[in-house]
């Protein structure tokens, strides 16, 4: 963890697991045709991202008022049609999160790769609708039977202070925020170094890439 990206991530009205995120993100560059489903090229974390010079953003080729239906619709993408699929803080809003993972993997080319990420210590956040909170182990299992070859899930976690941090500084005004989790991530600075193999017990959530 980068701990000053993280505060002026905070400072500009991020939440920890936020930014704890976006600095993650900025070690995962992106390649090839990229899509970024449940998010698009507005979003905050895209310009942190390595890129390559033939990165080019699409987004799903729908009629004029249709819509799609993650829980049971076809992806509107052709077989191994990206290089990149961005999948990020969607999957714990979708009940048939089976299906919505396999087209995810169908559509990425041979070679090419998912990232993604779900919370796990997070509060309910219904967009329309908050489901599930995953575990390592259940994405493992998720994206294998979806047809991934390679799954790598990591936790985005500091200590069980970072944690607390995480639900308290919501209710502080977001000036003071920057100030909570410094105190906090220096809390979690020596519990790691009495129990040094306890943080990952307190994921905010779960990154994850998927290759195919």
């Amino acid at each position: 963890m980068n701990w000053w990206y993280c505060v002026k991530e905070i400072s500009h009205r991020k939440s920890i697991t936020r930014a704890l995120l976006n600095d993650r993100l900025r070690r995962e560059p992106l390649k090839g045709l990229t899509i970024d489903i449940g998010g698009g090229k507005d979003a905050t974390y895209l310009p942190s991202m390595p890129k390559a010079a033939d990165v080019v953003f699409s987004t799903f080729d729908v009629k004029a008022g249709a819509t799609i239906n993650f829980e049971t619709d076809p992806l509107p993408a052709e077989t191994g049609m990206y290089d990149t699929v961005l999948f990020l803080n969607v999957l714990e809003h979708i009940f048939n999160h089976q299906h919505l993972s396999n087209e995810v993997v169908r559509i990425v080319k041979p070679g090419g790769k998912v990232i993604g990420f779900v919370p796990f210590l997070m509060w309910y956040h219904p967009d329309h609708h908050d489901y599930f909170r995953y575990t390592h182990e259940a994405l493992e299992k998720i994206f294998t039977n979806a047809g991934a070859t390679k799954v790598e899930v990591e936790p985005i976690a500091y200590g069980p202070f970072t944690a607390a941090a995480q639900m308290i500084t919501q209710s502080f005004p977001s000036i003071l925020a920057p100030v909570v989790f410094t105190l906090f991530y220096a809390m979690d600075s020596v519990y790691l170094w009495l129990r040094p193999k306890r943080g990952r017990n307190f994921a905010l959530g779960y990154f994850f890439v998927l290759h195919k």
